[in-house]
């Protein structure tokens, strides 16, 4: 919640758009309750990726207020498919239920707009953004030995021990090659030299900046298809060189052989990080191209200005 809505407050309040944030624990019935009765205070509505509210529930949020927006930036629908577990059918029905007495949404890529809007509910993409004035461009050195980087929750490492296979072919061909792990829990690949680092926010801009090589590899379901490419945009952010799975939002930040390269098979990974690793000024220049991306697209200013603007429109709707 904090990068696509905290971070936006200051710019509401520049904008005479005050908010107040209300957590909302699936086990707590009263804080539910507290939800509906504060709607009826406020001009708009936002759930945030909330599915856990009961029909009754729903309906007497949407009595209170209907102008009612459902913001999201994972495939909740499909959050079993996260762990490779079967799908369950609640998990579909409650986003259903939820968006039906929705007035608007805001997805974190077109693979999720696709879903709220066949539920009838207009929607509007904005990917997760990026608060550029906190990534600075890091300084290139092509002496600098090969480090490969991922950062991110220990949850996303089963992606990193799916390719494997390339990471210790990669090790073999340049035996100086490491890859650093920035996460909360450390990582252990055989064949591969991984340096393992707990990630802090104080310190998040100097480890970024530390990779050669950024990636973000991912196995193809409807769950990673639901991902909106946070990480590939942190590495850009900094001037980090991405290689990155051929899947989902990836494809759509990521034009390969301009900003990046995007990969499917082993063998790709191998390629295209070897080529990285081999033309220090190709990982220059899309590091450039990347910062430039962000700066023009994924920003945190567009991002609120965009919302900002939904926000208005949702509230001029009519109560009835």
């Amino acid at each position: 919640m904090r990068l696509r809505l905290g971070d936006c407050l200051p710019f509401y309040t520049q904008s005479d758009i005050t908010a107040t944030v209300l957590s909302v624990r699936r086990s707590s019935l009263s804080e539910r309750r507290r939800v509906v009765r504060e709607a009826a205070r406020h001009d708009v509505i936002i759930l945030f990726r909330t599915t856990g509210f009961a029909s009754f529930e729903l309906k007497l949020l949407r009595r209170a207020n209907p102008r009612i927006i459902f913001d999201f930036d994972d495939a909740i629908m499909f959050r079993e498919q996260k762990f490779r577990r079967p799908l369950r059918v609640e998990d579909f029905e409650k986003f259903v239920r939820t968006m039906k007495h929705c007035a608007a949404a805001v997805a974190g890529n077109d693979f999720l707009a696709s879903f709220s809007e066949a539920c009838g509910v207009k929607t509007i993409v904005l990917p997760t953004p990026i608060d550029i004035a906190k990534y600075r461009l890091k300084q290139f050195s092509p002496e600098v030995g090969p480090t490969v980087g991922w950062l991110g929750l220990s949850d996303g490492l089963p992606y990193l021990r799916q390719i494997q296979p390339a990471l210790r072919r990669l090790c073999e061909r340049f035996p100086n090659l490491k890859l650093k792990v920035v996460s909360d829990k450390p990582l252990q690949l055989d064949g591969v030299r991984v340096e393992n680092e707990i990630w802090r926010a104080d310190t998040e801009q100097e480890q970024l900046a530390s990779f050669e090589i950024g990636i973000m590899p991912l196995w193809d379901s409807v769950w990673t298809r639901g991902k909106c490419g946070y990480k590939i945009l942190q590495y850009m952010g900094v001037g980090t060189a991405v290689v990155a799975s051929d899947i989902g939002a990836n494809s759509q930040i990521v034009t390969s052989g301009e900003n990046g390269l995007l990969a499917q098979t082993e063998d790709d990974w191998v390629k295209n990080i070897a080529t990285l690793i081999e033309q220090p000024e190709l990982r220059r220049n899309f590091g450039l191209r990347g910062r430039k991306l962000v700066e023009q697209k994924y920003s945190l200013e567009h991002f609120a200005q965009t919302y900002a603007e939904l926000l208005r429109a949702t509230a001029q709707r009519s109560r009835a």
